[in-house]
């Protein structure tokens, strides 16, 4: 019933590197300005209508990252909700994730988890979350400003991206790339600002979302798509069983049992 949702993803630690580096040298090239935003463990591409991706780490090396294609995602349209958590392993910020998936709410059409290899929810081959598309944007690279192999900038740029990597980021790196593209009097120290908040100096740690232990037995899946409360009503009807509605939610947001979802492995009770 289901395909194995596209892992085709780089690395975490690639994304975080080149998105880092960009957000670093954006207050001294127009050209890739505001298209990166990074705070802590987080990295986060500006959504100009097209939509937008978010990289968060996880204690153990571990990483999450979800989003959304304003053009392509289609997971919230279908004729019921969508459990972007089905399948999740454990050590999944269970509570951290039910948070953003509340807040969000459209804005988070995919989701994948990293620990040592992708893998994310099960979606039928129809069903197109827009990832693919979103990154092929490239938001976090610098190619139009990076020259070929072996240049100076292309040097300076994997230089400053092993550091951010290894999280040592310091001075000499940050001053050679500025050098290498054409801004060698530039006052390093908002590089090393970013490089601070995203926790990659000598100094400042990268933070990270404590794992979670296990998927809590009572947990539900935040529907909010107009479409989606009169399907989910009339099941738990039949079912016999009330449906909460989330506290001060307007429009209201009901909190229904994954086993509702379009993508659910589980059958509802008395099927």
């Amino acid at each position: 019933m289901f395909d194995q949702v596209s892992t085709d993803v780089p690395p975490p630690d690639e994304l975080w590197a080149q998105g880092v580096v960009k957000a670093m040298m954006a207050p001294y090239l127009d050209d890739c300005s505001g298209q990166v935003q990074v705070d802590g463990g987080s990295l986060r591409t500006e959504d100009i209508g097209n939509g937008y991706w978010a990289l968060r780490w996880v204690e153990g090396g571990r990483a999450l990252l979800y989003g959304y294609d304003n053009e392509v995602s289609d997971t919230h349209i279908q004729d019921l909700p969508v459990d972007l958590l089905a399948g999740g392993p454990a050590w999944l910020p269970w509570e951290w994730l039910r948070d953003l998936l509340v807040n969000e709410d459209y804005s988070v059409a995919f989701l994948r988890w990293w620990d040592g290899s992708w893998d994310g929810p099960p979606l039928p081959e129809h069903v197109d979350d827009g990832l693919s598309i979103i990154l092929a944007d490239g938001a976090e690279r610098m190619d139009e400003l990076i020259d070929g192999e072996g240049s100076p900038s292309a040097l300076a740029y994997q230089d400053l991206m092993r550091a951010v990597t290894a999280g040592n980021v310091g001075r000499p790196a940050v001053q050679a790339l500025l050098a290498a593209l054409g801004v060698p009097e530039a006052d390093p120290r908002e590089a090393l600002d970013v490089a601070a908040r995203a926790g990659v100096t000598r100094e400042d740690g990268l933070l990270e979302l404590p794992a979670g232990h296990g998927e809590p037995s009572d947990r539900w899946v935040p529907v909010f798509y107009h479409d989606h409360l009169p399907t989910v009503t009339a099941m738990a009807k039949r079912e016999g069983i009330e449906i909460a509605e989330l506290p001060g939610s307007e429009p209201p947001t009901l909190k229904a049992p994954p086993r509702f979802c379009f993508n659910s492995t589980h059958e509802p009770s008395g099927a």
